[in-house]
């Protein structure tokens, strides 16, 4: 008998459905035990499966949630075999993968386990050493992954007609010039920080930054379109963060770059941006520490590509890309720190009121 169907919207997946899934990728395998991720906002679990050839541990991914279009979700197995396939970046292999399916949650895929440490909630019990060869091995990942490019369109990475490409649909149109779609993003980032930010259920003051919208919208509106051209779109992995990192923790070692579900193609120029901001920001460091940082993370990076240099028009771009980065991590401070004491998340707060008063002008403090 087959299983119960499950809702796509579902996140609770049966045990039944997982074995299931399973056959269904890989019908000659047998799902000897479940272990289920607390942590994300999509179905994932860790299974030890039964091989014809041997025993191994195997990771399970199913869309559940509303928050990744299938076409997008749809991206993440095809991009780890390409990145697999012409890269060095490790990735986890992909076993199979489902776009659609009657009876479950669809897209679903089977991945490698990957060992290695997550370090989200802890970047900071990497030794000095650890920490660098993190943003080192960044550096050189981005630059190949950047060097896959160039691609048609600034847009959306998804599949269309089962294959991957910058998507062309109502939901995820493409965009001739980046400068278009990121002041179209910015705004609407702006348009939310009135009313509570991206999680506005979970806003404990929903008008926190409600006062600086008018000024900083009139500064990007002012400097985005004004920018210098940007390089040509690549992939960009614009959350490469220590949540989507498996790491050494004695070494620093970069394991599995994870999380492809999401991926745009744009400037890459605004992937280093997003970098800089994600990497160098859990460990608050001193002004020489992220100088030091930095300048390791754009060493690397610039090794890996024959033709790039940090000249002033990229430094601009980036400029302006990480107060884009800032406006997001404004707007996701509900969520952020949802657990955090009222003191705490005024002091994130005042951190990102002081960043705004020193680059907008009209903002204060």
């Amino acid at each position: 008998m087959p299983p119960d169907p499950v809702s796509p919207t579902d996140r609770e997946v049966s045990d039944e459905a997982v074995r299931g899934m399973v056959a269904a990728l890989r019908p000659d395998w047998t799902v000897a035990s479940i272990e289920r991720s607390p942590h994300g906002t999509d179905f994932v679990a860790t299974l030890a499966v039964r091989t014809p050839d041997a025993p191994r541990t195997v990771v399970l991914k199913a869309t559940t949630a509303d928050l990744v279009d299938p076409p997008i979700a749809r991206s993440e197995p095809r991009l780890f075999e390409l990145v697999g396939r012409e890269t060095s970046i490790p990735v986890p292999a992909v076993f199979g993968y489902c776009d659609d399916h009657d009876d479950f949650p669809a897209p679903f895929y089977l991945a490698e386990h990957v060992d290695g440490t997550n370090l989200e909630d802890d970047p900071e019990s990497l030794s000095p050493a650890a920490r660098e060869r993190v943003v080192r091995d960044a550096g050189r990942n981005l630059a190949e992954l950047h060097e896959l490019g160039p691609l048609p369109a600034v847009g959306s990475v998804g599949v269309a007609d089962g294959e991957l490409t910058v998507l062309d649909t109502d939901e995820h149109p493409r965009a001739d010039d980046f400068r278009e779609r990121l002041l179209e993003d910015a705004e609407g980032t702006l348009d939310r920080l009135t009313d509570g930010g991206y999680f506005p259920e979970l806003a404990d003051d929903p008008e926190r930054f409600a006062d600086l919208v008018p000024a900083v919208r009139e500064h990007l509106r002012d400097v985005i379109p004004a920018l210098p051209e940007p390089g040509p779109p690549t992939y960009n992995h614009w959350d490469y963060r220590y949540g989507n990192l498996l790491l050494d923790p004695e070494t620093g070692e970069t394991k599995a770059v994870l999380d492809w579900a999401n991926l745009s193609a744009a400037d890459p120029a605004y992937n280093l941006a997003k970098v800089e901001f994600s990497l160098l920001k859990p460990v608050r460091d001193d002004s020489e520490r992220v100088a030091t940082l930095r300048d390791i993370f754009r060493s690397a990076y610039a090794e890996g590509r024959e033709d790039w240099t940090f000249d002033e028009a990229t430094l601009e771009r980036m400029a302006v890309y990480r107060l884009t980065d800032r406006l997001d991590a404004m707007a996701c401070l509900a969520l952020w720190y949802e657990d955090a004491t009222p003191a705490e998340r005024d002091e994130r707060a005042a951190e990102h009121r002081a960043f705004l008063a020193e680059r907008v002008p009209g903002v204060d403090c």
